[in-house]
C-alpha cells in the first residue's frame, strides 16, 4: 500500500512539474493549457500524512510545496496521531547502543526468514566528542579488565533514557541530556539542573502526556541510601521542576525507569520491601506498587530488580547476575494480585525484554549480552545477531515509533 502511495505521489510530481514547464512555455506563445493535472495541496498533505516518515523525509528535496508542508509543527502531529491510531509495525524502529548508536529495521521479525539484522549508524548529539570511558562500563568490567584490554572497552556509550512518541531521551555523556529524532536526526538539549550537594546516584525515565501532548523528563537523584529529589522537564515549557522528595533506599541497579500505562517504573525499596514506583505523567505524582513476596525467595547475595515490558504488561526480572530460568508479569496493571510467575527455558544472569515481534507470538530479549528472539508458547528461541555491530560487550535498546516531530519547535504546536 505504501509503495502505491509513494508512486503515485510520485508520478503525480513528476506530472505536476511538467505540467507547470508547459504552462510557462504556453503563457509565452499566449496559449492556454486545457487539462490540469496539478494535485491540490489539500490532497497532497492527506498523501503525504499516510506514507512512513522517512519516505516523507526523501519527498522534502522534490518541492518547495512538499518540504513546506511536512515541515509544519501540525503536520508532524496529524502524522504522528495516525501512527500511533494505526498501530502500523512498518514505523517501529529499535535504537540501539553498542559502541555508537545504531538504529534496526526489525519488521521482518517474526516472519521465519530472519537471520540477522542490519544496524544504520545514526549521527546523533556529541557523537564527535572525545571517547569517555562510563562509570557504569568501569563498574562491570572492573578497573584491572579496563587496562589490561582498554580497547575493548573503550566506546562512545549512550545511555537510552527512554522512548516516546517518536522522540528519544539519550545521555551521549555524563551530565548531558537530549530529545532526540532518530528518524529526522534532530535534537534538543535539555538544560542543565542544579546540582545536589553530595549528589551520588540518578536516575530518569521519559515519558508523554496525552493531556497536556507534552514530553517530559522525571529526574530521581538520591544521596547514599535515599532519594531526597524528584524533578521534572517539560519541554513545552523547556523548565525543570521540582517535584517532591521522596525516601526510599536503591538496592537494586540505578537503571532508567520503564514508561507504561502514562507512568515512568523503577524498583526501589522501603522499609525492606520492596516495591514498583511508578511516577504519573499527567498527574506528576507518585504511587506505588507491591512486588510479591516470591519475588524476593531468591537467596543469593546480591539480587537486582529490573523493569521492563512484556506484550504490554508491566514485568520484573531478578538480574542479580545469578542463573535465573523466571520472570513476573502483572496481568492486571496496578493490581498486585494479578502478578504471575513464568517460567522460560532459558537460563540467564541479566535479561530485559525489548519489545514484540511483528506477529505478536515473540519478544525480543536482552538475555546476558545478547539478543534473543524468545517465544512463550513454544518456548522456542533464537540468538540474533547485527550485521556491523558488536554487542558481545554490551548493549542497550528500545523501541521508537518514527515521526517528523522535532523537539526543537514542538512547544509552537497548538
Amino acid at each position: 500500500m505504501y509503495k502505491k502511495l509513494i508512486n503515485f505521489l510520485g508520478d503525480a510530481l513528476t506530472e505536476t512539474t511538467k505540467k507547470n514547464e508547459r504552462r510557462r512555455r504556453e503563457e509565452t506563445t499566449k496559449k492556454a493549457s486545457p487539462e490540469s493535472l496539478e494535485l491540490p495541496p489539500e490532497i497532497i498533505r492527506e498523501i503525504l500524512t499516510r506514507l512512513p516518515a522517512k519516505s516523507i523525509g526523501r519527498f522534502r528535496c522534490v518541492s518547495k510545496l512538499l518540504c513546506s508542508l511536512s515541515s509544519d509543527p501540525r503536520f508532524a502531529k496529524i502524522h504522528l496521531d495516525l501512527t500511533i491510531r494505526n498501530d502500523s509495525p512498518v514505523h517501529r524502529k529499535l535504537i540501539v547502543s553498542s559502541h555508537n548508536l545504531y538504529a534496526l529495521d526489525f519488521d521482518s521479525i517474526g516472519c521465519g526468514r530472519i537471520r540477522d539484522l542490519v544496524g544504520k549508524e545514526l549521527d546523533y548529539p556529541l557523537k564527535e566528542d572525545p571517547i569517555k570511558f562510563d562509570e557504569m562500563i568501569l563498574f562491570h568490567v572492573g578497573e584491572n579488565l579496563l587496562k589490561l584490554n582498554p580497547e575493548r572497552y573503550r566506546r562512545n556509550w549512550v545511555e537510552i533514557i527512554g522512548s516516546s512518541h517518536g522522540l528519544v531521551c539519550i545521555s551521549p555523556s555524563e551530565g548531558a541530556l537530549f530529545l532526540y529524532n532518530p528518524t529526522t536526526g534532530e535534537s534538543k538539549r535539555l538544560p542543565e539542573k542544579k546540582m545536589i550537594t553530595g549528589e551520588e546516584f540518578q536516575t530518569h525515565g521519559f515519558g508523554f502526556d496525552d493531556l497536556t501532548g507534552d514530553y517530559k523528563v522525571v529526574k530521581l537523584v538520591a544521596d547514599g541510601d535515599h532519594v531526597l529529589n524528584a524533578s521534572v522537564y517539560s519541554l513545552k515549557e523547556d523548565t525543570w521542576r521540582w517535584i517532591c522528595d521522596l525516601s526510599y533506599e536503591h538496592k537494586d541497579c540505578f537503571s532508567s525507569g520503564v514508561a507504561l500505562n502514562g507512568a515512568v517504573h523503577w524498583v526501589f525499596t522501603k522499609h525492606n520491601q520492596r516495591v514498583v514506583l511508578a511516577f504519573d505523567v499527567k498527574t506528576e505524582e507518585f504511587r506505588e506498587m507491591l512486588l510479591p513476596g516470591e519475588a524476593e525467595d531468591c537467596a543469593h547475595s546480591y539480587r537486582n530488580f529490573i523493569v521492563g515490558v512484556l506484550n504490554g504488561r508491566l514485568c520484573v526480572v531478578n538480574s542479580c547476575y545469578e542463573v535465573h530460568d523466571d520472570i513476573w508479569v502483572m496481568n492486571e496493571y496496578g493490581v498486585a494480585s494479578s502478578w504471575n510467575r513464568i517460567r522460560i527455558s532459558l537460563l540467564y544472569r541479566s535479561m530485559k525484554p525489548l519489545c514484540s515481534s511483528k506477529n505478536g507470538e515473540e519478544v525480543l530479549l536482552e538475555l546476558d549480552g545478547d539478543m534473543v528472539l524468545y517465544n512463550f508458547e513454544t518456548d522456542a528461541s533464537r540468538y540474533l545477531g547485527i550485521r556491523g555491530v558488536k554487542l558481545s560487550d554490551g548493549f542497550e535498546a528500545d523501541a521508537y515509533v518514527e515521526s517528523l516531530i522535532s523537539p526543537n519547535s514542538y512547544g509552537s504546536v497548538k
